[in-house]
C-alpha cells in the first residue's frame, strides 16, 4: 500500500468542479498502468484497461465539500458559501486555505455566527489577517476561488490514520492500488476507473462520466461513518476494522442483488468481513450510474471512517487493503456468462 499516495491524494484541494490538483496526484501515480486517460466535459478522468469481456465501470469522486468564496468586505473578510454538506460545527474557528485560480494558496481562519433559532450556522467568512478589501485584491483572491480546510495528513497507531476528504479519497486511493494490480495480469473485462467530478453538489459527474464509458456494469466505491462513535453494536455498519461494506440502499439506488451475492461470495472465499448496510439520507454515484441508458446492475460498496464532511475523518488501513483485494477478485469472477446471469432472462439461474 502506497501511503504517500493516499497522503498526496487527502492533502489536494478539490472542491466541485476544481478536481485539477486531484487529477494531477491520480495522473502522477496511476498514468504507468493504464493508457491516457480521457476525459467528460466536467472534468471526470477516466482511465481504460481493455478486456474483450463486459464494460465494467468502478467509480470514485474526486470532490470534497469545502467553500466557494462569495464576496469580500470592506474590512477583508472573504464571505464564503458551503459546497457540500460542511457538518454545522466544523464551521467555526477552523484553519483553511484559499487557493485562487491561478493556483496560490494562502491560510486563514474560517469563522461563523451560531443561529439559536435555525441551529445553523450563518453568515460564513474567513479571516487572512487583512484590514481592506484592496489587500485581498492585491493578493489575487476573487470570488469564486476555492476555499478548503487545511488539515495535514497524520498516521494513528495500530493502522489508522487521519486526513481531510478521505470522502471520497479513500475510494480515489482504491481504485488508483486496483489499477495498479489488474495492470499486472490478465482479465476478461473492459475495465474502466472513473474517478468523477461534482460529487458532493449532486453527483454530476457520473452521469456525464457514464456517457463516456458506457459501461455494462458499474461498482461504486465512497465512504461513510456512523452518527455516533460509542455506538458499535448491530445498528453500526459503519466501524473501522471491520471491512468493507455493502451498501444495500440509499435514497438514490438499490444495489443489484445478484452482485450483491458476487461480492459477497468473493468475501468469503478471501475470509474478508464485510459490513451490510444502508443509508436512510443522502446518496451515492451509483444513483444516476444504475439509470444510465437503458440501466445497469450497480453495487454501492463503501469504507468505514469516522466524522465525514469534517476538517479531519480517521480511516483505517486494512478496511482499504481488503476492499483492494476483494474487488480484484470480483474482477477476476466477472466474465460475460457472469453478467448474463444477471439479466431478467437468467433470473432462475444460480450464479
Amino acid at each position: 500500500m502506497n501511503k504517500e499516495f493516499l497522503k498526496e491524494l487527502c492533502e489536494a484541494p478539490a472542491v466541485a468542479s476544481n478536481e485539477g490538483r486531484v487529477r494531477d496526484v491520480l495522473r502522477k501515480y496511476c498514468g504507468s498502468v493504464a493508457p491516457k486517460p480521457v476525459y467528460d466535459g466536467l472534468g471526470s478522468m477516466i482511465f481504460t484497461q481493455e478486456g474483450e469481456g463486459p464494460s465494467v465501470m468502478l467509480a470514485a469522486h474526486m470532490d470534497e465539500v469545502g467553500f466557494l468564496v462569495r464576496s469580500v468586505s470592506s474590512q477583508g473578510m472573504l464571505m464564503v458559501l458551503p459546497v457540500g454538506s460542511v457538518r454545522t460545527f466544523s464551521r467555526f474557528m477552523q484553519e483553511v486555505v484559499v487557493t485562487t485560480s491561478d493556483g496560490r494558496s494562502y491560510r486563514g481562519i474560517l469563522n461563523a455566527e451560531y443561529d439559536n433559532g435555525k441551529k445553523e450556522a450563518t453568515g460564513l467568512y474567513v479571516d487572512l489577517g487583512q484590514d481592506s478589501a484592496r489587500e485581498i485584491a492585491e493578493m489575487g483572491i476573487r470570488p469564486g476561488d476555492m476555499v478548503t480546510f487545511a488539515s495535514e495528513f497524520h498516521e494513528y497507531e495500530n493502522g489508522r490514520f487521519a486526513a481531510r476528504a478521505l470522502d471520497d479519497r479513500a475510494g480515489c486511493f482504491c481504485m488508483g492500488e486496483l489499477m495498479k494490480r489488474m495492470a499486472g495480469k490478465a482479465h476478461k473485462n473492459r475495465l474502466s476507473y472513473a474517478f468523477t467530478s461534482s460529487e458532493e453538489v449532486g453527483t454530476r459527474g457520473a452521469k456525464t462520466a457514464a456517457r463516456v464509458v458506457e459501461p455494462d456494469v458499474c461498482f461504486v466505491l465512497d465512504v461513510a461513518c456512523n452518527g455516533s462513535e460509542f455506538v458499535r453494536d448491530h445498528t453500526n455498519n459503519r466501524q473501522l476494522g471491520k471491512g468493507p461494506m455493502i451498501v444495500h440502499y440509499d435514497k438514490t439506488v438499490v444495489s443489484n442483488r445478484r452482485l450483491v451475492e458476487v461480492v459477497r461470495r468473493c468475501a468469503e472465499e478471501l475470509d474478508i468481513p464485510v459490513q451490510d448496510d444502508m443509508f436512510l439520507n443522502g446518496g451515492t454515484d451509483g444513483g444516476v450510474l444504475h439509470q444510465d441508458g437503458a440501466g445497469h446492475p450497480t453495487v454501492v460498496l463503501g469504507i468505514p471512517t469516522r466524522y465525514g464532511h469534517s476538517p479531519y475523518s480517521i480511516g483505517c488501513y486494512r478496511d482499504m487493503e481488503q476492499m483492494v483485494e476483494l474487488l480484484e477478485r470480483v474482477l477476476d469472477k466477472l466474465d460475460a456468462q457472469a453478467y448474463r446471469k444477471m439479466g431478467f432472462e437468467a433470473e432462475s439461474d444460480e450464479l
